[in-house]
């Protein structure tokens, strides 16, 4: 081996180790429940941002809300909260009511795709009107002040409401106030989570944003990562979300380490299940939340879908735990 080739392999290592990765958000899936669970089993993350929280007129958090991010059921985690509105004086209030608890960052939502977030002029429906989003960016900001929050506020955005041009406006629009991060997944609003990412647009911010960047988008192999990384140097944070539910150990693999074990995902799973049980207190409404991951990690298995079905259907938690062994018993793990 060459001395060039070795010193690509000792730059390549350390970069990865130095890399910042973060758990992307994922509604009604990534709540405290699974994040300590995925901790616990699979621990190495850097950050782990929360499903969105609602500032509204009612200016209260719903009891779902408060326990995902009350700090007892976030410990040895770094957890950033994330809120959605499209009000700064509401948003202000948020901030306020986490910093009472001891975070120190709070995460705009400005990416959320869904039409029903949209319509309300909230997620990535703040991007349709950039003079909107710079109005509400400036009264938070200066309310803020006036109050003497320091609270640090990050940004996960996308690039528009239509069409990738719309971009640079917001380049121009969040680069007039002091975010601590810019968290940008490269898609319009209405593509979902459909088509390509678009890599050129996420090139222009990295060019022209005066902000820490993170990237987030189908970054679901290694294959994935080293391109992204290969493509912009510079950036030191990843943000991955749908990846990591189909292959926990994604980010130990990305970082020289294992693929995740059979074993290992049993005790993932009986540590998910029972932290399920323990808040839901209704077999039912676990199986509900238990079939909604399956959907994601039944990916990581070759023959999973004949075995789904029937892990679809139980409506006991003895017929599902039969159906899960079942399936653990008859799929292999694919090679990733």
């Amino acid at each position: 081996m060459t001395e060039a080739a070795l010193f690509c392999i000792v730059h390549s290592f350390y970069e990865r180790l130095s890399m910042n990765f973060y758990f992307a958000p994922m509604e009604g899936v990534t709540g405290y429940c699974f994040r300590t669970a995925y901790n616990a089993a699979f621990p190495g993350l850097d950050r782990f941002y929360t499903p969105f929280l609602s500032a509204n007129d009612t200016f209260q958090f719903t009891h779902r809300e408060e326990r995902d991010v009350a700090p007892e059921h976030n410990l040895g985690m770094r957890v950033v909260p994330q809120i959605i509105t499209n009000n700064a004086e509401m948003f202000v209030w948020a901030i306020r009511e986490m910093a009472k608890l001891g975070y120190t960052e709070v995460n705009l939502n400005a990416g959320c795709p869904s039409g029903t977030v949209v319509a309300k002029g909230k997620g990535a429906g703040l991007l349709r009107d950039p003079d909107r989003l710079d109005e509400f960016l400036d009264q938070t900001f200066e309310l803020l002040e006036k109050e003497g929050i320091s609270t640090k506020i990050s940004v996960k955005t996308r690039i528009g409401g239509w069409e990738p041009d719309e971009a640079g406006e917001l380049i121009r629009v969040y680069n007039r106030y002091p975010l601590k991060d810019l968290i940008v997944h490269p898609r319009v609003q209405k593509q979902i989570y459909r088509g390509e990412v678009h890599l050129d647009v996420f090139r222009q911010f990295v060019e022209e944003s005066k902000h820490h960047l993170v990237y987030n988008g189908d970054i679901v192999t290694v294959a994935d990562y080293e391109r992204i990384t290969r493509m912009f140097p510079s950036i030191d944070s990843i943000m991955i979300g749908r990846g990591l539910l189909t292959n926990p150990a994604l980010v130990r693999q990305i970082r020289g380490g294992d693929a995740a074990t059979l074993e290992e995902l049993k005790a993932f799973h009986e540590q998910l299940l029972g932290n399920y049980m323990t808040e839901m207190q209704s077999e039912r409404n676990t199986l509900f939340k238990m079939k909604e991951y399956w959907n994601w990690l039944s990916q990581s298995f070759d023959g999973s879908e004949r075995y789904m079905k029937e892990i679809r259907k139980a409506d006991t938690l003895v017929r599902y735990r039969s159906a899960v062994r079942n399936l653990l018993a008859n799929c292999t793990l694919k090679e990733v």
